[in-house]
């Protein structure tokens, strides 16, 4: 309830410091016109004819400068001072969607295309709403002219209702306020004192006590609105499409947005995949009305004509957006190509000052002005409806019994997942180990907790610091929660961080001295995590401070003993393990309650200066090396060749002498084993001999054998011609 309370707080401060600035000249500019101009010319230009009227209301809105807020005392003052309802409805709806400002923005955020598309669509829209408003917004009367008021006068109750019909006369005039110069040119400083006195009275004092409880409720709305809405739907849930411009219509038509904080959230969405239709709808419907602002008019102007207002702008903001899409379609243009780049109008301490001085206006009028009519109606129909009727003493009583129970309420804490927390008691720690989960205390200034984050990675750098991506809309906004005035608090990212290489040199810490004596530049991260909260919180002031500190010397230690060789190629693995061990026992030793996680070296080369010669002495000695390498492989694989062959001629040799002895082994066996067969069989040796040798002898003759008498043991041998040879006489 607490953190609820708080946003809600700093989204009504947020709307305030980006719309006080305008809506002091807004009121400033009511006062001008209530007691500068005359009657008869606002009667002139937008108090006659249903047409012309809205036509002069939507350029003279044009070139002002002025929000959805800040329009509507400029707006109110002009009714008062004869303008026709549509006049006031179109200069409530081009006021704040065309203007220099919202042209050069667009101009500068987006393209051609929108940046002309974008005002030619809100004029459309408010001359619509003017001249529906001045045909069907008043019944039974004509809507061309409004009795005028005398322009310094206090504002009163009944502007809404104090429109009549259009008479066939011009009604007079309210006496003149004498402009600052006289009607024969000289100086009239009595008379613009008096101007300047009456402007402000009616701009600061009169318009703001009538609207001031008004525009704190539809503050207080929009901020609610804001506070309830997830950053995530847009992301998620948006693309394009009727539902999507629906979807834009819903939240651009209750919320609080500036053109200027309009224009960067409606080019980030695009970028991010919404389409050019979708955000045009943003565009139209957000600066053009909101909470208050409807508030405010439905007071002022009645429910009938509140209504035509808020339809002609979703309705044409809706075909607005439909013929947007269909020219990109069309003509086949990406808008992640042709959008560009943001930049801001307002300085910050000129919005900071507006809102601060607007505070006190608001509060002085809060203070002299009694309560609206419309509230004191409200709570009587509360006292019907509950039986409880609301005095000022019950009022007191709730409110004291809200606070108190608000009081209360903040000593109920809770601790999310991966978090620790620490619950002290007049600033000692009574319990540092507060596990995840809902937890009380008893309220401030008794008691007190801290939330520290243990399973956080922090990141520090060191030699260098990252610069902000901010090249386009959509990493300038990518990852911000969507609030009523633009962009908030960054959100964290749903991945890894990584490391953006446009970064800035920090020589200080860069430049370090190696054992042989040379610089080298080196850019690091370190990242650590909490490892004791207690100690985090009361013995560290800056633990990024400190881990820099105590890492940079124990880098510079490490390096001292190394050489730049060793440093730039094989030992920068070395180089890390042994500095974490070294930080880490540091800073035990100091009781910071951290624990290092690692260390990396991005980069690691030598000075800027001497870049360019270190490159070539490492090219020429590279060059050295692989001359090197390659005669060294040369004469190896030589070697390697010939102790190969040689062993091939020994292992040769072997083979050849084991096969001899081989041979000879088996030839002598075979004939010790054949000798011993011939001696068994000494007749059948030697007949085969005798054939053996006849073969011999005779090889080309035919020979035929016959065996003989086996107790003869003889043979018949019969010697034929060999064939083809002719026989003889």
């Amino acid at each position: 309830m607490t953190e609820f309370l708080l946003g809600l707080a700093w989204e009504t401060w947020a709307i305030l410091r980006e719309a006080s600035f305008f809506l002091l000249l807004g009121f400033g500019l009511a006062g001008v016109f209530a007691v500068l101009v005359p009657a008869r010319v606002l009667t002139r230009y937008l108090g006659r004819g249903r047409i012309k009227s809205v036509l002069w209301a939507s350029a003279i809105g044009t070139p002002l400068p002025l929000c959805s807020c800040g329009v509507l005392p400029t707006a109110i003052g002009l009714s008062r001072q004869g303008a026709t309802r549509g006049a006031t409805v179109s200069f409530l709806i081009s006021t704040p969607e065309i203007g220099v400002d919202s042209i050069a923005l667009s101009w500068a955020l987006m393209d051609p295309i929108i940046t002309v598309f974008r005002p030619l669509a809100a004029f459309v829209t408010a001359v619509v709403a003017g001249i529906a408003t001045n045909f069907w917004g008043a019944r039974g009367a004509r809507a061309g002219h409004v009795e005028p008021a005398d322009p310094a006068a206090p504002v009163g109750p009944e502007i809404g209702d104090a429109r009549a019909a259009e008479g066939p006369a011009e009604p007079p005039a309210p006496p003149e306020i004498p402009l600052p110069l006289g009607a024969r040119g000289g100086p009239r400083f009595a008379e613009g004192r008096t101007a300047a006195r009456r402007i402000f009275a009616y701009g600061f004092r009169d318009m703001l006590d009538e609207t001031a409880h008004w525009l704190v409720l539809g503050v207080v709305l929009a901020a609610l609105v804001a506070v309830l809405l997830p950053a995530s739907v847009i992301e998620r849930y948006l693309g394009g499409g009727l539902v999507t411009m629906l979807m834009m219509l819903a939240i651009g038509i209750p919320i609080y947005t500036c053109a200027s904080a309009s224009t960067p959230v409606a080019a980030a969405l695009v970028l991010k995949g919404l389409s050019p239709g979708a955000a045009l709808v943003f565009l139209l419907s957000g600066p053009a009305t909101n909470v208050g602002a409807i508030v405010v008019l439905l007071k002022f102007l009645g429910r009938r004509v509140v209504t035509i207002y808020l339809v002609s702008i979703a309705l044409v903001s809706l075909a607005a957006g439909y013929a947007l899409d269909w020219i990109y379609r069309t003509w086949q243009v990406s808008p992640a190509v042709t959008f560009g780049h943001a930049s801001g109008f307002v300085p910050e301490p000129v919005k900071v000052g507006s809102a601060v001085i607007l505070l006190g206006l608001l509060a002085r009028s809060l203070w002299r002005v009694p309560v609206p009519d419309e509230w004191i109606r409200l709570r009587d129909w509360l006292a019907a409806l509950t039986g409880v009727r609301l005095t000022a003493a019950r009022l007191r009583a709730m409110t004291a019994i809200g606070l108190a129970a608000l009081y209360l309420g903040s000593g109920v804490f809770t601790v999310q997942p991966g978090e620790v927390g620490l619950r002290t008691r007049f600033g000692r720690v009574v319990d540092g180990q507060l596990a995840p989960g809902l937890h009380a205390r008893l309220p401030w200034p008794v008691e007190d907790h801290l939330v520290v984050q243990t399973d956080r990675v922090r990141r520090i750098e060191v030699g260098f610091r990252s610069a902000e991506p901010q090249d386009t809309a959509a990493r300038g906004f990518g990852r911000q929660a969507l609030t009523l005035v633009g962009p908030g608090f960054p959100a964290p990212p749903s991945g890894a961080i990584s490391f953006w290489y446009q970064k800035e040199k920090v020589a200080d810490e860069s430049l370090l001295l190696t054992g042989d004596a040379n610089i080298i530049d080196v850019a690091f991260t370190a990242q650590y995590q909490v490892k004791d909260p207690v100690a985090f919180i009361y013995n560290v002031a800056d633990a990024d401070a400190i881990v820099r500190n105590v890492t940079i010397a124990a880098l510079r230690a490490a390096l001292a003993t190394m050489t730049v060789d060793a440093i730039y190629t094989t030992e920068r693995d070395e180089v890390e393990r042994r500095v974490v061990q070294d930080v880490q026992r540091t800073l035990d030793l100091y009781g910071a309650g951290v624990r290092m996680v690692a260390l990396s070296l991005l980069s690691v080369h030598a000075p800027e200066q001497v870049h360019a010669a270190f490159r070539d002495v490492a090219s020429a000695q590279e060059d050295r090396i692989l001359i090197i390498d390659r005669a060294t492989t040369f004469a190896q694989e030589a070697v390697n060749l010939a102790e190969g062959d040689a062993a091939a001629m020994l292992e040769s040799a072997r083979a050849f002498k084991d096969q001899k002895i081989l041979e000879a082994e088996g030839d002598a066996l075979a004939f010790s084993l054949r000798e011993k067969e011939y001696r068994r069989a000494p007749d059948l040796t030697r007949f085969r001999l005798q054939i053996e040798a006849l073969e011999e002898i005779l090889p080309a003759a035919q020979k035929i054998l016959r065996p003989g008498v086996a107790d003869v043991k003889d043979f018949d041998l019969w010697l034929l011609q060999p064939p083809g040879t002719k026989k003889g006489p």
